[in-house]
């Protein structure tokens, strides 16, 4: 493999452009020239044709319905330094035909460009598979909250920054593992022995998901994402723009501030164990809207719930422990200036019963769910790429001296990327 200093070194000196090769296809016209493909033309970018080998073991799944028009702008764009079966369309068929085709080779590096949900799709499926050799997983965001990418340094969306940078990246990237958490659910009865239990016609009896990758929560901010779900399935043409989406995050959240629909949570809630002890008489004390259970430090597009204190480890998202804080409603709007939750407990092992249904959201998908008995815990260990802090420095280095990149804009291109970046930056909900 080309060194780190080799590969980056030249792109500092000044050079003419590279000559352009046109692509296989266009959006719109948005898209009219890129730099030569590395593995197809090494003879015409001869600065990335020295990592071609790696280029050849990276794959990619491209959302584009993700972010806009930017998902669809990516796949184009990867097109000209990955080969173009190396490059998958989750619309048509998902992710686990490209891992089939590709699970042989040595350190494949699968990138994810979509969401928080594009990411858990592939390592749903990678968990399927059961593959001998892991491959590991970039993030290239194109999501809304995007705290998985967040919180691995890939930022907290995609803003136009250079493919060719972005692909070393990839190359270069620190190889972390993630836990991830199961989290299972099973209905509870009344009986003789046992608190009496309501159910309603409007609540599920499963969750969204099994598997928690980002964080878990019940209460308040699930009911105000549960809330702007619902009205977004019934007006689903209203909800086109990140400004439109997150206005009426802002419109929830402000009418749940006032109706405070989550105050008596806890009368629903019979049991709450880590590890084995009971925390409810602590979060009675508290008196708890919402409990968020933390499996990375990044939450609600970036805010930290968690602060490192004396009394717990520091926060990690590999050592097999998740971090829970409580909130009441009016707590969400402080974590913008900084303010954290109180501190629960960090734990291995949780069990929860609940005796009515109660609002829960799983890495952003909400539900209303009949009383049951959760129990989460550690299900296994994700392989991941993590934006070293040298790779972010060199890019942001280069960023500003792009006049000397060996890579090539398109002004009506990065205009439209600016464009919605702008949007989704508009409102920063909680």
């Amino acid at each position: 493999m080309v060194s780190f200093t080799e590969c980056f070194g030249g792109l500092f000196s000044k050079r003419s452009t590279p000559k352009q090769i046109e692509p296989d296809s266009a959006i719109g016209g948005l898209l009219q020239s890129y730099p030569a493909n590395p593995v197809q033309h090494p003879e015409l970018n001869p600065e990335l044709s020295k990592i071609a080998s790696n280029l050849e073991t990276i794959i990619a799944f491209v959302n584009p319905k993700s972010g806009g028009q930017k998902g669809r702008i990516v796949f184009e764009r990867l097109k000209n330094y990955l080969n173009r079966e190396n490059i998958f369309d989750l619309t048509k068929g998902g992710p686990k035909l490209g891992i089939e085709k590709h699970k042989n080779k040595n350190d494949l590096r699968i990138i994810a460009c979509g969401g928080d949900g594009t990411v858990g799709w592939v390592l749903s499926v990678l968990d399927e598979m059961k593959l001998e050799n892991q491959p590991s997983v970039a993030i290239l965001p194109l999501g809304t909250g995007n705290d998985l990418a967040r919180t691995l340094g890939w930022g907290g969306g995609y803003n136009n920054e250079s493919m060719e940078i972005f692909i070393k990246k990839v190359i270069f990237g620190k190889i972390v593992k993630l836990d991830r958490w199961s989290i299972e659910t099973n209905l509870v009865y009344s009986d003789q022995n046992e608190i009496e239990v309501k159910t309603s016609s409007d609540a599920k009896d499963k969750l969204p998901l099994n598997v928690i990758n980002n964080y878990f929560s019940i209460g308040a901010d699930a009911k105000i994402a549960l809330d702007f779900h619902s009205a977004r399935e019934k007006n689903p043409e209203l909800f086109t723009s990140q400004a439109f989406n997150k206005i009426e995050y802002a419109k929830n959240y402000s009418k749940d501030l006032l109706n405070r629909s989550c105050k008596d949570m806890l009368q629903d809630i019979t049991v709450f164990e880590c590890d084995g002890i009971s925390y409810l008489d602590k979060l009675k004390t508290l008196n708890s809207h919402s409990i968020v259970f933390l499996n990375i430090p990044s939450y609600a597009s970036g805010k930290k719930p968690w602060k490192n204190e004396d009394g717990f480890e520091p926060q990690s998202y590999s050592d097999g422990k998740i971090e829970i804080v409580s909130f009441q409603t009016a707590d969400f709007m402080l974590l913008q200036i900084g303010v954290h939750g109180d501190h629960i407990t960090q734990a291995k092992k949780i069990r929860i019963k609940t005796a009515s249904p109660l609002p829960m959201q799983v890495d952003g998908e909400p539900c209303f769910l009949q009383p049951s008995e959760i129990t989460i815990e550690l299900k296994n260990q994700a392989t991941m790429i993590a934006a070293s802090e040298e790779n972010a420095l060199i890019s942001a280095c280069i960023q500003t001296t792009c006049s000397y990149l060996c890579c090539s804009t398109n002004p009506d291109t990065d205009d439209e990327i600016a464009s919605e970046t702008e949007d989704e930056d508009l409102f920063d909900v909680f």
